[in-house]
């Protein structure tokens, strides 16, 4: 099977088979990038033509964005506590547009699709996993302990990543990161002490055209976040330097 990640947009179109479906619904249990990737793809296709929307409850927009407004802001690399700056304007704009983007259209009209029972139900199951991924976000946002940190990345963009030790979880989001190209994406990793290279552990990837995602992902005893360019599939281990590090007070 090609790159599970790949899978979105087919997915979204509903033209994958079903064994794809099948495997392509189990990663959208683990992965918030694909899950909102799809509710992404499936919005803009709905506004392409008449469509059949399926919305989240409102009660999910309300709590992530109230957890936003209440996360502290760290100025980049340090651990203090800080009034709102541009920074968390960005987050909550971010955070905003990922609760926005629960909104699934599930098919276009004017006669060239006709929506069966199948679509509304793909659409409500990659809703309910984005639901699940949005409410875990929220619980990382509004734990008492959380602190957020916000970088600029290497070659333009930033990356924010909000930690709860308490709860051994974090939430990154990156916006405004350039294209890395083909056959290349971006790798999340949590650091612990030593050298970068060596000890470095995988939580997550992006797509590589540097659009906004929002992730979950353990901590652990990570003392540094960092972002690299990686192969496409991701690696077990970084293999070029940072454009992104930013320090876990």
């Amino acid at each position: 099977m090609s790159d599970i990640h790949s899978l979105s947009g087919a997915y979204a179109l509903d033209a994958v088979d079903d064994i794809e479906r099948a495997a392509f619904e189990r990663h959208l249990r683990e992965c918030s990038s694909c899950s909102l990737e799809v509710l992404e793809l499936r919005e803009t296709v709905g506004r392409l033509s008449d469509s059949v929307a399926v919305e989240p409850p409102p009660g999910l927009r309300a709590s992530v964005l109230q957890a936003v407004a209440r996360t502290p802001q760290a100025p980049p690399g340090r651990a203090a506590r800080g009034g709102p700056a541009a920074s968390a304007q960005r987050w909550r704009r971010f955070a905003a547009a990922s609760v926005a983007a629960g909104v699934i259209a599930v098919g276009i009209g004017a006669g060239t699709w006709t929506v069966a029972n199948r679509n509304v139900d793909d659409a409500r199951r990659a809703t309910a996993a984005a639901e699940a991924q949005l409410a875990r976000v929220g619980q990382v946002l509004a734990a008492p302990d959380a602190k957020q940190y916000t970088t600029a990345a290497t070659g333009g963009g930033t990356v924010t990543v909000t930690v709860s030790r308490s709860m051994n979880a974090a939430v990154a989001a990156m916006g405004g990161m350039p294209n890395v190209g083909a056959g290349k994406i971006y790798q999340l990793w949590m650091i612990p002490a030593g050298e970068p290279k060596v000890v470095a552990r995988p939580v997550g990837q992006t797509p590589p055209g540097g659009t906004s995602t929002m992730q979950v992902m353990p901590v652990g005893d990570a003392e540094l976040f960092g972002v690299t360019v990686e192969p496409r599939g991701g690696s077990k281990k970084p293999t070029t330097d940072p454009v992104a590090l930013i320090a876990l007070a």
